[in-house]
């Protein structure tokens, strides 16, 4: 007896979105003689978009049907045509045909034993269930479909080989019916996704497998995060990549960020970022949503970025946005946010008696007067003895953010399309003021869109265009923010009220103030200087681009052309109101004799004030237009060799919008380049890539113009080798691959670098004559260089790939990137031979770069209701410079030579004197006269003296060159829970313009609590105090560059958190960010970096979104 053979039949497996009356029509018109039900059905199908779904034992498909219908009801149709015997259930767009319930079957002999399995599919984007995905056991008739949960229940029997999950929009996954875990929980990846099975790179897209250069791909759901800027989820997330955070403040709170670090001292370091094959800035890439990216690679090593020529000599960035889908229906996500925000330190300022008693002790005498100090401390009066906390004056501790996002996807068989509109509402920490006409907190405010329409013109020709628009608008008070952050310590708490009570006739402020004590007419009052004026900013950037794509199959099987068109524009205009305040001082003060209160009179100080406001305005912008090219060739050959031959032509042209009078400015700036790429692999085990880039720049003398950088790279899959099969169950990858290439910079710090430039009546400090007549005559401002040339990076990089359990995925790259030819002044030519600030330049610099990224990933399905995921990523850049002009005698320990790029040079400290005794037998100090409690430095040069002789290079760069992270997310049914760890090493902060009651020209400063509390004394004589003795001049010797200033800057910081709940299409969150830092410096954020920590802080954040897909 024969086995009933069964399997599941899909007429027109993809379905038309529906967007003309006849496609998405409920009545069928036909006229059917003797045609087979398959026909029948098939006519139904393209009429009305339905899909049948039965088992070719319940169903003749042979069987003839004679019928006429016009404008017939669907139901109707299918009870005419259809056997008796059967019937029909309808869900969404799938119609199930089967038998009528009839008594079981005789002689079910050799029935394979069954296996029930239930499961949930989902979507692998947003994690969302896939509601009518299909779920087919291989080589039967056997299969389902998922619920509105996504849920499905389905029969394998045992000698059933794998199970094939479907639905349309996503790519289909076969699973091995053994592994009925792996099916609890089925995640599809979008159709023509490039993350799971293929990586972008420059110019097209490789299979995983057959990558062998160093590229990384991110999933966008990692660069979600509770920030208006992108690149502040880069740290620790994307291996390669250094990057940090200095700013919190709204609009600027962008992260700085390398690949592979910092690899030369010449003009440019920042790597290429490409979006829809536009280059963009940093700006453009921080306002891309995370909803609108598909892909985003980093590309490392020469092999990556050859295509990319000088554009891609410091890595490259490619981002490519969303694309319609096939659909049967409009899938529409929205996400809405509330947010707060707050400080994640704040260094206090001591209060006016502190500051008070610390000033007496740095000037050695009674100052400030007891009667002031106790009337500040008693709070007598706040006129008279005021004790201002400008920071709490002028900053709140948190303030509410807003943003939504919405997106559309959708299309049918010819246009499909991807609509985005994302908008981001975000406030300052500022206060608001009452005494001032207009708001004087920071308000920025970002709209971005994104439209991607694509048109199949004919089976071999699409075109495309994508269009990208973010305006940013920025009102923020005149004055600069980190500078009223300053304020807060560089401000005097005790000399004057904030404000002066109105007065009977008053159409002002009184502002408080007093006599500077510089010689000035007034000193700093910071709220009134948030007052004065405001500026509104706004910024738009537009790009688009037109593709077309053209199969040339009729040709040649494989081969294909492709044409580009874009443009770039930017403009910013800007109008700033300001004006001058009234300022008040203290005249006179006394007790009334008949109450006791205080009484006092005030004068006007200061410039005159002005009652209207002063209007200025700016502008700028430029635009870009580019055209690209290319001819390709993919070709497999007998299912084992695998060739793609790649060649592009670009070229590019910058013209600013408002030029200034210069010729550099008002010229074009043009760029040109051929590319090519070829690659091979045998059956995915073998692989070869060849590159090269062929680049012009004006920026050279004819004959120097063009350079040639040429790569090569290998790799070898051992996995994938017949002997390896065995293990495949363990170790499912095992790759190795290496690449070698060069790439150029031509990005230096002049244009036209050969050319001299010569100005004309220029004065020559030369004076003549009884009236010491000054003369003019011709300078040279640029001595040219027939000679300059291109920057190279030669580039060498191994990479290893190894899975393990096809669970966990660990790569490993290391790197060495030699830089020669790095342009730059020469320093060795000294200012007695004449040529003074127009020392030429050359390319007489060398760096090398080297180190080690590295990446882990784990994932596990536990059960349908429990999966855990798990990454980090580790990267260490570490960079010497091997040659640099420098003056002739440079002493050894003063060289830059062996040292990183941007290293701190500073004398060496040796702690602090302890008594006139440690500071007569140690070397003399020159900078002044040192008293115990001074800094002591080490005489590096031995000559019984210490000065800037004795600088050498202190500590590590303040850059970090390791930068690491590691998180986990857990799904347990409908809840879901992420955290992420992100840290720093090997860096170094410096402290410098902290220091307390004055600089080097103006005093009246206030001091930070640390200070006061941890500083040398007469009765604290700790040589371990953090702060050396007070002084209230200007110490020459203790404010030095020194390492006594240095401290470690590395942290851990547990940089999110998140929680969520999905219920049907609804997922409801919260997030956390910057929520706990561990370091060793106590004394601000360690991640703001070297300087003084009085700038805008960096925020911690707290999230609460909800977002629905239907």
């Amino acid at each position: 007896m024969n086995k009933r053979k069964s399997f599941i039949a899909v007429i027109l497996a993809a379905m038309m979105f529906c967007i003309s009356t006849v496609c998405g029509a409920q009545t069928v018109t036909g006229k059917f003689s003797s045609s087979p039900l398959k026909d029948v059905l098939e006519k139904i199908q393209n009429q009305t978009g339905y899909t049948f779904i039965y088992d070719y034992s319940d169903i003749d498909l042979s069987r003839h049907v004679t019928a006429t219908f016009k404008n017939a009801p669907l139901a109707e149709v299918l009870d005419k045509v259809l056997d008796p015997s059967l019937k029909y259930s309808v869900s969404g767009k799938i119609i199930s045909i089967s038998r009528q319930p009839v008594a079981q079957r005789q002689n079910h002999k050799s029935v394979p034993e069954r296996v029930t399995v239930s499961g949930t599919v989902i979507s692998a984007t947003d994690n969302q269930p896939l509601i009518g995905a299909g779920v087919v056991i291989d080589n039967t008739t056997t299969g389902t479909v998922t619920d509105v949960d996504g849920n499905f229940t389905i029969s394998i029997p045992s000698d059933a080989k794998t199970v094939t999950f479907s639905c349309l929009g996503y790519q289909s996954r076969e699973i091995s019916a053994k592994d009925a875990i792996l099916m609890r929980l089925v995640s599809l990846s979008e159709e023509n996704t490039t993350l799971e099975n293929a990586v972008v790179v420059g110019f097209g897209v490789q299979k995983k497998e057959s990558v062998v250069g160093a590229v990384q791909a991110i999933r966008p759901a990692d660069l979600s995060y509770p920030s208006s800027n992108l690149t502040t989820s880069f740290a620790g997330k994307i291996a390669g990549v250094i990057s940090t955070q200095r700013s919190g403040e709204p609009g600027a709170d962008g992260a700085n960020f390398w690949i592979r670090g910092i690899s030369t001292f010449g003009t440019n370091t920042s790597p290429l970022i490409v979006m829809d094959g536009v280059e963009i800035n940093a700006t453009m890439l921080n306002s891309i949503a995370p909803e609108t990216i598909k892909s985003f690679s980093v590309l490392k090593d020469a092999t990556a970025t050859a295509l990319y020529g000088s554009r891609g000599a410091n890595g490259v960035m490619i981002i490519t946005t969303r694309s319609g889908k096939d659909s049967d229906r409009m899938n529409i996500n929205v996400r809405f946010e509330n947010g707060w925000s707050m400080p994640t330190s704040v260094q206090k300022i001591a209060d006016g008696v502190t500051y008070m008693q610390t000033y007496n002790e740095a000037v050695g005498m009674q100052y400030w007067p007891e009667e002031k100090i106790e009337g500040t401390r008693a709070g007598l009066n706040g006129y008279i003895f005021p004790d201002n906390d400008w920071y709490k004056i002028l900053f709140k501790n948190a303030t509410m953010n807003q943003n939504a996002n919405l997106s559309v996807t959708g299309g049918g068989k010819r246009v499909d399309y991807f609509l985005n509109a994302t908008m981001f509402n975000e406030n300052g920490i500022l206060r608001s003021s009452s005494e001032s006409e207009f708001g004087t907190n920071i308000n920025y405010r970002k709209f971005l869109f994104q439209s991607n329409v694509t048109a199949r013109l004919t089976k071999t020709t699409r075109i495309s265009i994508r269009m990208n628009t973010q305006l940013h608008f920025r009102h923020a008070p005149y004055e600069s923010v980190n500078s009223l952050f300053y304020y807060t310590m560089r401000a005097n708490p005790v000399r004057f009220p904030v404000v002066w009570p109105k007065e009977e006739g008053d159409t002002f402020v009184r502002f408080g103030n007093a006599e500077s004590p510089n010689g000035g007419t007034n000193d700093l009052n910071p709220y009134a200087l948030m007052c004065r004026g405001y500026g509104d900013r706004h910024y738009s950037y537009f790009t688009e681009t037109f593709n077309v794509d053209q199969d040339l199959d009729f040709i040649t099987k494989g081969l294909k052309v492709k044409g580009q068109a874009s443009f770039y524009n930017y403009v910013y205009a800007a109008t700033y109101k300001t004006t001058v305040p009234h300022y008040f001082k203290l005249q006179d003060y006394w007790t009334d004799p008949d109450s006791g209160d205080y009484r006092y009179e005030t004068s006007p100080i200061g410039a005159s004030p002005v009652d209207y406001y002063t209007i200025s305005t700016g502008k700028d912008g430029y635009r870009e237009n580019s055209l690209q090219g290319s001819i390709e060739y993919t070709r497999n050959f007998n299912d084992s060799h695998d060739v793609n031959a790649l060649l592009v032509y670009h070229q590019k042209e910058k013209v600013f919008n408002t030029p200034d009078a210069s010729e550099e400015k008002v010229l074009p700036f043009r760029e040109q380049g051929l590319a090519g790429r070829v690659t091979y692999s045998y059956k995915s085990r073998y692989m070869m890539e060849a590159n090269f880039g062929y680049n012009g720049s004006e920026n050279f003398a004819k004959g120097k113009r063009f350079g040639f950088f040429p790569s090569i790279a290998v790799g070898y899959t051992i996995s994938n080798e017949p002997f390896f099969k065995s293990l495949r169950s363990v170790i499912n990858l095992l790759k190795i691959r290496a690449s070698f290439g060069q790439s150029g910079n031509d990005a230096l710090p002049v244009r036209f670098p050969y050319v001299t430039e010569v100005k004309t009546n220029q004065s020559m400090y030369w004076r003549v004559g009884p009236e010491f007549t000054g003369l003019t005559g011709t300078t040279i401002a640029t001595l040219g260089n027939d000679a300059a040339t291109w920057e190279v990076s030669t580039k060498a990089n191994l990479g290893v790939e190894l899975g393990l359990f096809d669970d966990l995925t660990v790569i490993m790259d290391f790197f060495n990137d030699k830089r020669t030819g790095i342009f730059m002044q020469r320093r060795s030519i000294p200012y007695s031979a004449g040529y003074s600030d127009t020392l030429p330049y050359g390319n007489i610099g060398a760096v090398l770069n080297r180190g080690v990224d590295a990446s882990f990933e784990y994932n596990k399905v536990f059960s349908k209701d429990l999966s855990l995921s798990a990454r980090g990523t580790f990267t260490y850049a570490h960079n010497e410079i091997t040659d640099r002009d420098e003056p002739v005698g440079t002493p050894y320990y003063q060289s830059e030579i062996g040292h990183p790029i941007n290293s701190i040079k500073g004398l060496v400290a040796a702690g602090l004197f302890k008594d006139q005794e440690d500071i007569d037998t140690s070397p003399k100090q020159t900078y002044q006269t040192v008293k115990p409690g001074d800094i002591k430095y080490v005489d590096l040069n031995s000559d019984g003296q210490i000065d800037d002789n004795d600088m050498t290079i202190i500590g590590k760069p303040e850059t970090p060159e390791i930068i690491y992270g590691f998180g986990a997310s857990v799904n347990w049914k409908k809840f879901d829970f992420s955290m992420f760890f992100q840290g720093q090493a090997r860096c170094s902060l410096l402290m410098a313009d902290m220091h307390p009651f004055c600089d080097k020209g103006v005093s009246g400063f206030g001091i930070t609590q640390w200070i006061a509390d941890d500083h040398w004394s007469e009765s604290n004589q700790n040589v371990n105090a953090a702060y050396p003795r007070l002084s209230a001049e200007w110490n020459q010797n203790n404010v030095k560059t020194s390492s006594f200033w240095l401290y470690n800057g590395a942290f851990l910081r547990l940089k999110t958190v998140e929680i969520g709940y999905t219920f049907k299409w609804f997922r409801f969150y919260v997030t956390g960010s910057n929520l706990l830092t561990f370091s060793g410096f106590k004394y601000w954020d360690p991640g703001l970096g070297s300087g003084n920590g009085l700038s805008y802080p960096l925020q911690r954040t707290f999230n609460i979104g909800v977002q629905y897909n239907f």
